[in-house]
């Protein structure tokens, strides 16, 4: 065995987790990658949130051959957590779409990373056609019912800027996906006898501003009031907003809550707002 060196690697970046590492993904070779991958020789290591693909430098002139005839190595993802395109953006893809990325569209963020996709952040332009080519010859039928959360492909060419030059540096051959993270309103329903009072949302940050957008009366004829944030709020794995419910009264304001629940991934729905439909997070306090 030769001296095995990277060819390249791929890692996912995610607002949603501590230190912006994706955690959950699986990344599968489709069966001609696989061949691929054996024939010519590579080795190939996955872990959450990324991939590694090495070449055995003792027999690179293989590799090279293989780069001459257009060598393709695809992948599909899937996400371990079911909520995953829930706190992603740009959400879930329509029907009919994927998130695709591959090498031949790469731009460079302001300190020198190598992102496969257009912009600063994975955004809408990255879905693709799941009936037309490259996708349609990727997936298979069992991707219609279990789909993977994107595609990626990888274009190992000959040429002497390809991935097979031993001019090419080590950050040549580092590639990125980073995606941001999905937004909510954060809807407090304040039930019970607190909800008659003289009640509103302080952050202890200064980050955060809720207002009152009235009573609704909710199943079981239980009514709330709604105590709603002013702007959307980016999801995260473990949220740090330190939010507090305070009474306002003539003798100064009262802490009732010290330290209010925030909001939960399960407890997110669809809701009009100012006339668009947007994420909204739920939170009761009783």
């Amino acid at each position: 065995m030769g001296t095995y060196r990277p060819l390249f690697s791929i890692t996912v970046e995610h607002a949603y987790f501590s230190g912006n590492n994706c955690k959950l993904l699986e990344f599968i070779p489709i069966a001609s990658c696989t061949a691929l991958l054996r024939n010519a020789g590579l080795l190939f290591k996955s872990s959450e949130s990324g991939v590694a693909v090495y070449f055995d430098h003792d027999n690179i002139d293989i590799l090279r051959l293989y780069a001459a005839d257009n060598l393709t190595l695809t992948f599909k993802v899937f996400a371990k957590d079911p909520n995953f395109l829930r706190y992603t953006a740009p959400g879930a893809p329509p029907d009919q779409a994927i998130l695709f990325f591959d090498n031949r569209t790469v731009t460079q963020d302001g300190t020198g990373k190598q992102l496969l996709h257009g912009g600063a952040t994975v955004a809408e332009d990255s879905w693709a056609d799941m009936a037309a080519e490259p996708l349609a010859s990727i997936l298979d039928r069992k991707d219609l019912f279990v789909k993977p959360v994107f595609i990626v492909q990888m274009n190992i060419s000959a040429d002497a800027q390809g991935l097979c030059s031993d001019q090419v540096d080590a950050a040549a051959r580092k590639f990125f996906i980073r995606f941001g993270a999905n937004q909510t309103f954060w809807n407090y329903y304040v039930l019970g006898e607190l909800s008659k009072r003289a009640i509103y949302i302080a952050d202890l940050d200064n980050a955060v501003q809720f207002k009152s957008i009235g009573n609704v009366t909710l199943p079981g004829q239980r009514e709330a009031l709604v105590l709603q944030s002013s702007v959307a709020i980016p999801m995260q794995e473990h949220s740090r907003h330190r939010l507090q419910l305070r009474e306002s009264g003539n003798m100064g304001d009262k802490v009732l809550i010290k330290r209010l629940p925030n909001a939960s991934i399960d407890q997110t729905f669809s809701e009009m707002i100012n006339g668009k439909m947007e994420n909204v997070s739920e939170i009761f306090v009783n």
